[in-house]
């Protein structure tokens, strides 16, 4: 008997490599908030996922649940956005890259993130077009809060800290490149 099969929208947060060609990816996605993916083979030249999975691509994603944990086999990938921009200046690549791990720390498995799914999104599209600013960052930031549900008291990134239990380190790498 086979696993129940899944699609949903996702931006890939992380990835790292399981094997000599096997990928583990992580994804936010709408409807399952943190998502965790085994893509077998993805490492291979001939692999149908090639070139689909890069960090912060937008795309519909189809799996097959795990029954014995939360990591789930992918099926399918089909890219909806890969948002080109991010890679053009190293600053929008921090920006990103603080958003996606940020987002990472927030999210949790099995619980539906509508509200950050769509918060990053949104800062993704604006970098992918828009350099990074200061008021970018402590907007992301406020809105998390927001969308999560929990107060800031005018101090956002002392709320996200609290929550999270850190704040991702490339912030301040950011905040020196802005």
């Amino acid at each position: 008997m086979s696993a129940a099969a899944e699609t949903t929208e996702a931006i890939l947060l992380r990835r790292s490599r399981f094997g000599e060609t096997s990928l583990v990816l992580v994804w936010l996605s709408r409807a399952h908030g943190k998502l965790r993916t085994a893509a077998r083979g993805a490492g291979r030249k001939d692999s149908k996922l090639r070139g689909r999975l890069d960090l912060f691509y937008h795309a519909e994603i189809h799996f097959a649940s795990g029954r014995k944990s939360d990591l789930h086999a992918l099926r399918e990938v089909r890219l909806l956005q890969t948002w080109d921009g991010l890679r053009t200046d190293y600053a929008r690549l921090l920006a990103a890259s603080y958003f996606a791990e940020l987002s990472d720390l927030l999210s949790e498995p099995g619980h539906a993130a509508e509200g950050l799914f769509d918060l990053l999104k949104r800062a993704l599209a604006h970098l992918d077009a828009n350099p990074p600013t200061r008021r970018g960052l402590e907007f992301f930031e406020a809105e998390a809060c927001r969308v999560l549900g929990f107060g800031h008291d005018g101090n956002a990134l002392g709320a996200l800290e609290a929550h999270a239990g850190r704040i991702p380190a490339n912030r301040r790498r950011l905040l020196q490149a802005l």
